[in-house]
């Protein structure tokens, strides 16, 4: 895997993302767009890798203890209804590409106590055991911890998407197939 480094490092238009789809997907720096600068930037993330052959997003993953932290009066008058499938807790191995998944941790340079509600997030890549195998930021290569990470658990992870290479349908297949026949 050849790991692609951030070179834009900013509190609101990084390229964290950007650099962890090129890692994960084995694409150079300059094949992918730094999409957070795009209105609708998830929405053009999820087409640019339908179009590679990736579903991004098949599921979302989410750390509970990060929605006490993010909005602290939630479950003050009853208890929260979260989805238990969509817990970090029900992530399986094989839905990541080489066992690695996009997670998002409270970024270690813009998070502050006094910030509210917090919005400083940053992209890092994970395995099942949420383990940060990879965080695209050349200045955290040394980090020991992620902001609230004694808090939330996970290390720190606030959230985990799936990205998996898309399986072709076998009717699919045999239309492709028949393409490459006439073009041959």
């Amino acid at each position: 895997m050849d790991l692609v480094y951030q070179r834009i490092i900013s509190p609101t238009h990084g390229d964290c993302f950007k650099c962890c789809l090129c890692t994960l997907l084995g694409l150079k720096y300059e094949e992918v767009p730094n999409f957070v600068e795009m209105k609708h930037w998830f929405a053009k993330a999820i087409d640019f890798c339908d179009k590679l052959g990736y579903d991004i997003m098949c599921d979302t993953y989410y750390n509970f203890n990060a929605h006490y932290l993010e909005q602290p009066s939630i479950g003050c008058y009853e208890k929260p209804k979260f989805a238990e499938w969509m817990s970090l807790d029900n992530l399986k191995k094989d839905d990541g590409i080489n066992g690695l998944f996009l997670a998002s941790v409270y970024s270690p340079a813009y998070t502050t106590a006094e910030e509210h509600p917090i919005s400083h997030l940053h992209q890092v890549l994970c395995d099942a055991d949420f383990n940060i195998v990879f965080d695209p930021n050349p200045n955290y290569k040394n980090i020991r911890e992620y902001p609230y990470a004694k808090l939330i658990g996970y290390n720190g992870i606030r959230t985990i998407d799936t990205i998996k290479k898309k399986v072709e349908s076998t009717s699919t297949r045999r239309q492709n197939n028949e393409r490459r026949r006439i073009r041959l």
